[in-house]
């Protein structure tokens, strides 16, 4: 079972969960282990909260996990929340790896992760910390081991 890890920034209305939603379709591997970490959320608003909590009915076979979301931020729709929420990274990896035998205790090291751009937003898998550059805007930008992005800047 492949393993991504999404984190999630910014404001998450209807076009950043329509977003989401159409780039986990084009992926082809499935099922999926799906780690969302909030901790880069500023706002979310119903429509974007309710996409978010309609992937797994929309991807039965993969399995969902939502992680550091911040106070004041209500990623419930209409009262519930479809996928489990948890304090930290950690907890959610163990989660999503509890069905497993003893032997996957965490996600496996060059498992796929999806960032985005700091530029242009563009989604790209990325397999450990380190140094990327963007296809779609040439961009060049670091990734660090918690898989946050920071673009470089440029001195004159």
């Amino acid at each position: 079972m492949k393993e991504i890890i999404i984190n999630l920034q910014g404001d998450l209305d209807f076009k950043l969960g329509e977003a989401l939603f159409s780039k986990l379709e084009e992926l082809s591997e499935a099922p999926r282990r799906i780690l969302l970490d909030a901790s880069g959320l500023n706002s979310a608003t119903l429509e974007g909260a309710s996409i978010l909590n309609r992937l797994p009915e929309r991807f039965p076979e993969s399995k969902f996990a939502l992680c550091t979301v911040q106070e004041g931020i209500d990623l419930s729709s209409e009262g519930n929340t479809s996928i489990p929420v948890f304090q930290d990274r950690e907890s959610a990896k163990s989660h999503l790896t509890a069905s497993d035998g003893p032997a996957d205790k965490s996600f496996s090291e060059g498992s796929p992760i999806l960032v985005n751009c700091p530029i242009c937003f563009h989604l790209l898998k990325v397999q450990s910390s380190g140094n990327y550059g963007c296809p779609a805007c040439g961009s060049k930008f670091f990734v660090n081991k918690d898989f946050r992005t920071s673009a470089f800047e440029r001195l004159l």
